[in-house]
């Protein structure tokens, strides 16, 4: 079935490419794993963000705006690749951070390439997150009334256009999946947002892919990111007047552990085993957390040599910087020669 898209201005380096990750496969003793690169989609290591960031800054652009507000935490890969993109494209951008801190935090990883981004950033507190959305409009309402129309993008660019960057993946990976012999291979993914887990889950719907789709929650309950997913889908559907997916996902929350933001030192020390067998940086965050995820389920027996399962590692590397490895590192670091 074909699909028809919204405009989109191009700014990832696609298709991302489908690796076999051997050593790591060989160390867990699992099924064969996959990974889907979308850390590799340029533009500053956005990830998957500037796959949903292309239909966004189409409507900004058909819209007439010469901002663009968005929201997210205070290390959102999201906010920073939003940045990044208007300036690459000559807009203003406005983010609203949440903060756990009173004073200004100390400038790191993505809030600090936000500021050298030229974001204009506006830090508000946990409190105030719950009404970010009042917040963006509020904020929108009076850029425009100061001479500047602003795009509004949710949070994680999670919404029925942004939901298209990941069909748009999802037809990439139907036809790099031919490589991969043996059974239908399992989709690997963090859930958080839904703006990703909506694309996979309606792109295999129409696409009539077949793919057992599992979102690794990395903070939130699995039934909040199962309604975001379904209420995308429902203001898709409503646009396109077609139906709803009819697609069954695993919501998994067994592996959030403290919450979002939140990694335990363990976390961390599968996280660096991983990057030691791949090469691959992981965000603890989000990939690293889900990586976790995945590397529990098969020490638990949950899946075979016989299986395959796709990781999608959707970016983020940046937010590493932003957490202490010093002792992973130390545990993990060959004696020095000092001769």
């Amino acid at each position: 079935m074909s699909i028809e898209l919204p405009p989109r201005v191009p700014l990832a380096l696609l298709p991302t490419p489908l690796e076999f990750c051997e050593r790591l496969t060989a160390e867990w003793e699992g099924p064969r794993i996959w990974m889907k690169r979308d850390d590799l989609t340029g533009f500053e290591m956005s990830g998957n963000k500037v796959r949903k960031l292309e239909f966004h800054f189409a409507a900004a652009r058909d819209a007439g705006a010469d901002t663009v507000i968005t929201c997210g935490a205070i290390q959102s890969n999201h906010c920073r690749a939003t940045v990044f993109a208007a300036a690459r494209l000559g807009l203003r951008s406005i983010v609203y951070l949440r903060s756990e801190e009173k004073a200004s935090p100390s400038p790191a990883g993505n809030y600090l390439l936000s500021l050298l981004g030229g974001a204009e950033v506006r830090l508000i507190t946990p409190q105030q997150w719950a009404e970010r959305d009042a917040l963006m409009a509020a904020g929108a309402a009076l850029e425009a009334d100061s001479g500047h129309p602003s795009w509004v993008i949710p949070e994680g660019a999670s919404d029925a256009l942004g939901m298209w960057g990941y069909v748009i993946a999802m037809r990439e990976l139907a036809d790099q999946a031919v490589r991969i012999d043996g059974r239908t291979p399992t989709i690997w993914h963090a859930g958080s947002s839904g703006g990703t887990t909506a694309g996979i889950g309606w792109a295999a719907d129409r696409l009539a892919l077949g793919f057992p789709i599992v979102a690794c929650s990395i903070g939130d309950p699995a039934t909040e990111i199962e309604h975001k997913v379904k209420t995308i889908w429902a203001d898709a559907a409503a646009a396109t007047g077609t139906d709803i997916p009819d697609v069954d996902i695993e919501y998994l929350d067994d592996h959030v552990g403290g919450g979002y933001g939140v990694v335990t030192a363990d976390e961390l020390a599968i996280q660096a085993r991983a990057t030691a067998l791949t090469g691959v940086i992981l965000d603890p965050t989000y990939t690293g957390k889900a990586l976790t995820g995945l590397r529990r389920e098969i020490e638990s027996g949950r899946y075979t040599a016989d299986d395959n399962v796709v990781f999608w590692h959707t970016g983020g590397g940046f937010a590493t910087l932003s957490h202490d490895f010093s002792q992973i590192v130390a545990a993990a670091a060959p004696a020095v020669d000092s001769a």
